[in-house]
């Protein structure tokens, strides 16, 4: 409630000091000043620093472009392996959302399905039975993984 009265204070004093500027300076002052700016020559500095932000945009927008389409394309190639590690079930979409966005930021690419009722987030899943249990065991030492993750055969 604070920063909304701050913000409308903030707002009201700037809209006081512009019209105090028109008024004791004069529209024609304000016009030529303040509204003409696209009419005044741009300087080189404006220049330069508007194409360079430009060509940083288009390089995070190059860079995102390359990141979407490898995941399209991991997603294409992956087949579902029937063994999963399962590091959470929840009820609630939010701590789903936490567990996911952990492993996630870990590195890993979890996935997230619906059984029983319950949004299970599978860290990483395997082809054999023997591998999910060697990387359950790995995992367990994680300081991140729920010392209650198992092993879900879909």
């Amino acid at each position: 409630m604070k920063k909304i009265i701050i913000a409308f204070s903030v707002t009201v004093m700037i809209s006081i000091a512009v019209f105090l500027a028109i008024g004791l300076t004069g529209c024609e002052w304000f016009n030529t000043n303040v509204l003409s700016k696209s009419n005044r020559e741009v300087s080189e500095e404006e220049i330069v620093e508007k194409e360079n932000l430009d060509s940083i945009r288009k390089a995070e927008q190059m860079k995102l472009a390359e990141i979407m389409a490898r995941e399209q394309e991991q997603a294409k190639n992956q087949i579902p392996k029937p063994y999963h590690i399962i590091v959470g079930a929840f009820e609630e979409k939010p701590n789903a959302d936490n567990m996911f966005n952990l492993f996630k930021s870990n590195g890993y690419n979890p996935v997230r399905f619906d059984y029983g009722g319950l949004t299970h987030i599978s860290a990483v899943s395997f082809e054999s039975l023997q591998e999910a249990e060697t990387a359950l065991r790995n995992m367990l030492n994680l300081s991140y993984c729920p010392e209650d993750a198992w092993i879900f055969k879909r």
